[in-house]
């Protein structure tokens, strides 16, 4: 029989409780979803707590989760970074030992802790398997912190200790730790030493009774222990000891008690030197007082001690000199006594000063007056000492009369040698300017006839004639322009003397207080008048990269060489700079490759180096050439020195061989050096196939009947020339700096 169907009240109740389910199922499944989020969370935040990088992978590397730590070391989210693999986000060399690292943890199971260098920190790496249901490895956890602090500290505590070892290893003093019992705990070499034994280890493993075996009066030990048990240090505690081979000698400690938490003495630590040598010097000092005494009393210079102005002792020197007949008259008295009126304010001035701690020369000169009257002369000089517990001033005077009576008349001697020589300079500048005319008016003729030769009008027998006036011609030329440049130079250098003389005088001006602002104007305008007689100018001071501004120079040079057959080389490297007038420098360059090229012959070279040595930028001109005897060394930056006679009439023009020149060049170069601040040195030697001045070398290697080869010439001498400048910053730190 067919089964009766459900009714109504049935279906509806039966579909209300399958609500019901459906309602309790979704809440479970919210709560289910709620839960799994929070737990999510809850992970997120205890991962991102730590600024450790924290990330979960596969076997394969793929990254399963990451924290924000993370993301901020590989440059992505922590949701950018899933999926990815951590081999291919980091170096070459870190992904090799991270594989090979977590191979390692895979087949072992156990953790795996290794540290590793990337982008210059240093990270420590902690890898944790995580296995599956069934005990197979099936993600690893990855923890990596930055130790990079740690490893510094380390570093810092290993050389802390190195330099803190070295110190007690190398210390002239002695240092020591001893126990109250008299063993030493340790000692450092300078103590064995001080005590004549070989090592450290011996001192410690002989000295057993500190007390017998080193102090010669054990007593003054106990003495020492005392003072550290109730003040807890001593200082300069002096002490005769015995060495190993029991010879005596003084010592002075410095020491502290060490003790335990509780106050009690545990040992003592400090340091020892030698005082021997004083203690020598303090005894032998005693014992010469008397000797000092008798010394000074016959001492050829006047002595005298001075506190706050007054006389407290004088020698016998001092009274004869001043003609008075015994000490009582002077001591007691003011300093003023022996002072002439005319210096009294300065030398009290100067006594002011010294008193107050300012600045005062040390050795200075005043006009002084005897007992009756008569004016001499003194050379005093001074300093501060103890003296019966005060501090005077210890003077020595000496009599200087007649030797400044013989620079009175040195003085005229030099001025009438001054005027001589403004005589001689006026009559060359005289003579280079009558030159002029008549050589233009010469030269002017000998041109006009030239030409008239050329067309027709004077015969062929006048050609000679013509070539000689034309040739003598150009060389009065020239003798007029080196005599102005003779005269030049001469003023240059009377110029740069009277300003060292400006500066020596500003510094005697120093000794004189209140000197009015006027005279300082006065000062700075003369100075500024005579600069400007002197080549270059601080003011024209400029930013130079020697090595493209030798560059530049080389090629000039190279242009006015003509058929000279020679090298000119250039090296070194550019960004090296030096602050300098541009045309000083240019000058000094020039005139050295001038100087090598009429000094090489044919067929040599010349090298310019540039380089920067310590905190200077140096220039090297070396040539092949003949060099120089070691006797004309010595006057090669005077001027005017040539290296043969005759080359003062020759008639070669600039850059030929042997063209030599008056050495106008280098005493200039030697001027400048002077006033810029830099520096000009010279290394030579002289070929050693014509070793003498008046030795002629042929100009041309291929001539020469000595050298074969170039590298015969090379090997046979040559000169160097050397200039140093201050070196500025580079243009990388210029550029940092602004």
């Amino acid at each position: 029989m067919r089964k009766k169907g459900k009714t109504k009240e049935e279906l509806v109740k039966e579909l209300r409780e399958h609500a019901t389910g459906l309602e309790v199922c979704e809440l479970e499944r919210e709560e289910a979803q709620e839960a799994r989020k929070k737990s999510e969370d809850d992970v997120s935040a205890l991962l991102n707590a730590t600024t450790d990088i924290v990330f979960l992978m596969g076997k394969s590397g793929d990254i399963l989760a990451a924290n924000e730590s993370a993301g901020k070391a590989y440059h992505a989210s922590p949701e950018e970074l899933i999926g990815k693999r951590v081999y291919d986000l980091i170096p070459p060399a870190l992904r090799e030992l991270g594989m090979s690292k977590a191979a390692e943890a895979i087949q072992t199971g156990e953790p795996i802790r290794f540290e590793a260098e990337w982008r210059g920190r240093y990270l420590d790496h902690s890898l944790y398997v995580i296995l599956d249901e069934e005990g197979q490895v099936a993600r690893i956890a990855v923890y990596v912190r930055d130790v990079t602090r740690r490893k510094q500290m380390e570093a810092m505590v290993r050389e802390a200790e190195e330099k803190y070892r070295k110190i007690y290893e190398n210390a002239t003093e002695g240092i020591f730790q001893a126990t109250a019992d008299g063993r030493f705990i340790s000692v450092n070499p300078s103590f064995a030493r001080i005590h004549g034994y070989e090592s450290s280890e011996e001192v410690v493993r002989t000295v057993t009774d500190i007390g017998r075996q080193l102090w010669a009066e054990p007593e003054r030990r106990v003495e020492m222990v005392r003072l550290l048990n109730s003040q807890g240090w001593v200082e300069n505690f002096e002490a005769q000891m015995r060495r190993k081979d029991g010879g005596l000698h003084w010592i002075s400690i410095n020491a502290r008690a060490v003790k335990d938490v509780t106050g009690k003495f545990l040992y003592h630590e400090g340091t020892m030197r030698d005082i021997t040598k004083r203690k020598e010097a303090e005894r032998a000092l005693g014992e010469s007082e008397e000797r000092y005494r008798i010394a000074i009393e016959h001492s050829n210079d006047g002595v005298a001690i001075i506190r706050d102005g007054i006389h407290q002792y004088v020698n016998r020197r001092f009274v004869s000199m001043f003609g008075y007949d015994s000490p009582d008259e002077i001591v007691g008295s003011s300093v003023t006594i022996v002072v002439h009126p005319d210096d009294r304010e300065r030398v009290l001035a100067m006594n002011r000063r010294r008193s107050k701690g300012e600045a005062v020369p040390t050795r200075y000169e005043f006009k002084g007056i005897t007992r009756d009257s008569r004016p001499i002369f003194i050379e005093v000089s001074g300093t501060s000492i103890t003296y019966k517990g005060d501090s005077v001033l210890l003077v020595y005077l000496r009599d200087v009369t007649e030797r400044k009576r013989a620079e009175e008349t040195l003085l005229r001697s030099h001025k009438e040698l001054e005027q001589l020589n403004w005589a001689k300079s006026k009559v060359v500048n005289h003579v280079s300017h009558e030159l002029k005319t008549p050589i233009a008016v010469i030269q002017g003729n000998v041109r006009l006839l030239r030409r008239k030769m050329e067309q027709g009008q004077l015969d062929s027998k006048s050609s000679g004639i013509i070539d000689a006036l034309e040739r003598n011609v150009e060389r009065l030329l020239r003798i007029q322009r080196e005599t102005d440049e003779i005269f030049r130079m001469s003023q240059d250098l009377e110029a740069s003397a009277l300003l060292d003389e400006l500066d020596l005088l500003r510094q005697r001006f120093d000794d004189f207080s209140a000197v009015p602002p006027e005279v300082w104007s006065h000062w700075g305008a003369l100075k500024e008048w005579l600069s400007r007689y002197t080549s270059g100018s601080e003011e024209s001071y400029q930013l130079i990269d020697l090595y493209s501004f030798a560059q530049a120079v080389v090629e000039r040079v190279r242009k006015r060489v003509g058929g000279r057959r020679i090298e000119i080389r250039i090296e070194g490297v550019p960004d090296l700079y030096i602050f300098m007038d541009p045309l000083i420098v240019s000058e000094v360059i020039e005139g050295l490759l001038r100087n090598a090229v009429e000094n090489t012959p044919d067929g040599g070279f010349i090298t310019v180096t540039i380089e920067e040595k310590e905190d200077r930028v140096w220039i090297h001109i070396a040539d092949t050439g003949i060099g120089i005897t070691e006797e004309s060394q010595r006057y090669i930056f005077d001027g005017l020195f040539p290296a043969r006679e005759t080359e003062l009439y020759a008639s070669k023009k600039p850059y030929e061989f042997g063209a030599g020149g008056k050495g106008l060049d280098l005493l200039r170069m030697r001027i400048y050096a002077q006033r810029f601040g830099f520096e000009i040195s010279m290394k030579s030697r002289r070929c050693c196939y014509i070793p003498a001045d008046q030795d002629v070398c042929p100009g041309d290697i291929d001539k020469c009947s000595f050298c074969k080869t170039a590298q015969d010439c090379v090997d046979s001498g040559g000169s160097t020339f050397s200039v140093s400048f201050p070196a500025e910053k580079r243009s990388e730190e210029r550029a940092q700096i602004s």
